[in-house]
């Protein structure tokens, strides 16, 4: 308890409280007093002022989040406290919540609640979003529903990434990180003019880690990471008047993951009569900090995505200006996981072998987006566009386990198909009207057309070896199930804003968001032809922005109330005996958050934040049973009541804060700097079912990082510490897949004390 108080109050104690906000401060020029950076954003689909904008958004610079130490947007919850991250076994299963909502299926059939957007692209999974965060300008975190201009995947919110731009002076930066576990990391960015009209960027990263989970059966390190990546940026400008910005990326990615680690056996059922499953798995030992497994099988993760797009902005005489953006996007992935957790190369009774757990995803999708933006009138002002999107999605899975029965080793295999279309024409407008005296309504509307194909194919007689017996499904028909669906809706928003004066606005607002229908494309056959309804979400939230007119300090706080309806998640289908995609029920979340940033003084910064969040199922009558639930804690008929139980990941109460505190040297060539940044949460459920042992109590984290900077800005070179006071904690808790009574965990990189040190040089 004491780690967890001090990982917060090192970074709260010039303030006396935690508050969280977006800004670095500006580079004092002559003797002029310094300022907090006016932070832009595309909340609007206008660029808007952090403070003006009347939405929820967290947004970090580039520069933030390298102080910070965070290149992935896993790393983003430690900066955000409305955002939280549930690693799972591979990156299309991992997750991420905004305000407690998130998307709880597996099925490839179904689209995430929080809407991931590259550089105006609009990702069509979350998996695709989960990539490094290099050469960035900004990152904005939108929180609560925002269908109204970023579609029909962000009923909950959005995550934004924009990269920085071509530079008209040729510039340049290498940094370089190495720390602990063998982990390297080396990005590079150039940029400057090509011709007279035309601007370039060009910029790749290599990164890699050993792994810091360790295998005992063979000494492999697994949880590891081998990637790299490249993005280039031209910006063409044949007049005043026209911007063309044409990107094209690519990333691959290698990694051994992911492994889980066994958290809990005290309440295990011994799969082997007479014999312990600790003494089967030592010589590992389960607990909270066991970051050891013990596999004998490949474990692997792996993806290759690429894209190009091209923005085309045009500025009419009148004040006009019309946008184009147009994409492709591959994304190409496979993973498998030694589900077992033991390295019986053979089964031994009453223990299966199950080795081989092995998917394929491939997916490309096209859009095209038209914007039409008024000018800024004294009254009114508008923007009205309409998107156009293609999915095109085929899933793959292979399963394989082994048992030793009466009759010798049976092994037991299968497979399945299954692909997803979708097709999505929206039309949208947003506008807002000045009454004067500071008070402005605004709003906007969105109608959406999309039809979902789905094609789901399984033959329970269909084995991977001869001999196998068919695993799942043997008792049922061939699953060939194709249809389609179509659906037409209409989302939007309103609201008030009122600026008091310049230092001070409040808004209310109101916004409905939307989920696109699915269907549950997964490995047991569905047993229903039937689609999944589209969900549906109304939120309710009051504003209040403050910035002091010396630019010093941003204090924000907002209220919210947002309710589901329709919720899509997995559910057990009491008749059938299985567990499927459904529309389960209703589900709220609700509570206050608090953001702030300081310039305390020319040279100390603080930045932080809290978030107070009940994310509550409101109903939810035929939810799955935990493994063991007795009808004496509510299982009834293979299913429970979850009405009234909290959502996974959402803590009450979470707390963000940091500390810069750059130091002058007078003498010296150079100046010195520290940071600190913490973060504090409240205990979590991570599971849906509300397994009484898949919970985590409340800790702290505390990072450290220290050095020099040149006083051109030309180098600096640092040294860190992540989870300064050693701190474990698991980025998922959950009920072992095999074992009943047993828990597992996923252990992240940062579970432990590690330091590294930067050196980054720049032109």
């Amino acid at each position: 308890m004491l780690h967890n108080r001090l990982a917060i109050t090192a970074s709260c104690i010039a303030l006396g409280t935690c508050l969280a906000a977006p800004a670095s401060a500006q580079d004092s020029t002559g003797d002029a007093e310094r300022k907090l950076d006016t932070i832009m954003v595309s909340a609007t689909k206008r660029p808007e002022t952090l403070q003006d904008v009347p939405v929820a958004v967290s947004a970090r610079s580039g520069e933030d989040l390298e102080n910070s130490g965070v290149s992935s947007i896993e790393g983003l919850a430690t900066l955000v406290p409305s955002l939280t991250f549930t690693q799972s076994s591979n990156e299309l299963n991992s997750s991420v919540r905004i305000r407690g909502v998130g998307t709880e299926v597996f099925s490839s059939g179904v689209e995430p609640s929080v809407s991931f957007v590259v550089d105006d692209v609009v990702l069509a999974r979350q998996g695709q979003g989960f990539q490094d965060l290099v050469d960035v300008e900004r990152v904005e975190v939108l929180r609560g529903p925002q269908s109204t201009l970023f579609g029909k995947n962000a009923s909950a919110g959005v995550i934004a990434v924009t990269t920085q731009a071509p530079t008209d002076t040729l510039s340049g930066k290498v940094d370089l990180t190495v720390a602990e576990g063998e982990e390297y990391a080396l990005r590079g960015t150039v940029s400057g003019p090509i011709t007279d009209t035309v601007l370039g960027r060009l910029t790749a990263f290599t990164k890699s880690q050993k792994g810091h989970i360790e295998n005992v059966s063979d000494d492999r390190d697994l949880n590891g990471y081998d990637n790299w990546g490249v993005r280039g940026k031209i910006l063409v400008q044949p007049s005043s008047a026209l911007d063309l910005t044409f990107i094209a990326d690519y990333r691959d990615t290698e990694q051994d993951c992911c492994a889980y680690q066994i958290r809990d056996t005290s309440t295990a059922v011994n799969p082997v009569v007479g014999v312990t499953l600790d003494t089967l798995l030592d010589p590992v030992v389960a607990g909270p900090e066991n970051n050891q497994t013990k596999l004998n099988a490949p474990v692997y993760n792996n993806s290759e995505q690429w894209g190009v797009s091209g923005k085309a902005e045009y500025r009419f005489d009148n004040g006009f200006t019309f946008t184009s953006i147009t994409a492709f996007r591959e994304w190409d992935f496979e993973n498998n996981i030694d589900v077992d957790a033991l390295d019986f190369e053979d089964p031994i009774p009453g223990v299966i072998t199950f080795d081989l757990n092995s998917g394929q995803t491939s997916l490309s999708q096209t859009s095209q987006e038209f914007r039409l933006a008024s000018p800024r009138w004294d009254n009114f002002d508008y923007v009205v566009g309409v998107y156009l999107f293609q999915l095109d999605l085929d899933r793959s899975f292979r399963r394989r386990i082994e048992a030793l029965t009466g009759l010798g080793v049976v092994g037991l295999s299968g497979q399945f198909n299954g692909s997803v279309g979708n097709r999505n024409y929206a039309a949208f407008a947003s506008a807002n009207y000045r009454f004067g005296q500071g008070t402005t309504l605004f709003g906007g509307l969105r109608v959406i057309n999309e039809t979902l194909d789905y094609r789901v194919f399984r033959d329970p007689t269909n084995t991977l070896l001869p001999g196998d017996f068919p695993l799942g499904g043997s008792a049922g028909t061939p699953a060939d199930i194709d249809g389609d669906t179509s659906d037409t809706a209409l989302v939007g928003n309103i609201g008030l804003r009122q600026e008091w004066s310049d230092s001070v606005m409040t808004y209310l607002r109101y916004a409905r968001g939307y989920k696109g229908r699915a269907f549950d494309v997964i490995f047991t056959a569905p047993q229903s032809t039937e689609y999944v309804d589209a969900e549906v979400s109304d939120s309710y939230e009051a504003g209040l922005k403050v910035q002091t007119p010396n630019g010093r300090l941003q204090f924000n706080a907002a209220a919210f109330w947002t309710e589901y309806d329709d919720f899509q998640a997995q559910e057990r289908d009491v008749a059938a005996s299985t567990i499927v995609v459904a529309n389960a029920g209703k589900v709220s979340t609700k509570g206050i958050e608090l953001d702030a940033s300081a310039l305390l003084t020319d040279n100390t910064l603080l930045q932080g934040g809290i978030a107070y969040t009940d994310a509550t199922v409101e109903s939810f009558p035929f939810a799955q049973c935990y493994r063991g639930q007795t009808p004496a804690e509510g299982c009834v008929n293979g299913a429970q009541d979850l009405s009234g139980e909290e959502l996974p990941n959402s803590p009450d109460w979470r707390f963000t804060a940091s500390l810069r505190q750059d130091i002058p040297l007078a003498s010296m060539p150079f100046d010195g700097f520290f940071q600190l940044d913490g973060s504090w949460q409240s205990d979590v459920q991570f599971q849906l079912d509300q397994n009484p042992n898949t919970t985590q109590d409340g800790y702290g984290l505390l990072h450290l990082s220290a050095g020099i900077t040149a006083d051109d800005g030309g180098w600096t070179a640092s040294v860190f510490v992540r989870n300064l006071l050693d701190e474990t904690y698991a980025s998922n808790v959950f009920a072992d897949p095999l074992y009943a009574g047993v828990i597992s965990q996923y252990l992240p990189r940062d579970f432990e004390r590690y330091v590294g040190a930067r050196l980054t040089a720049s032109f």
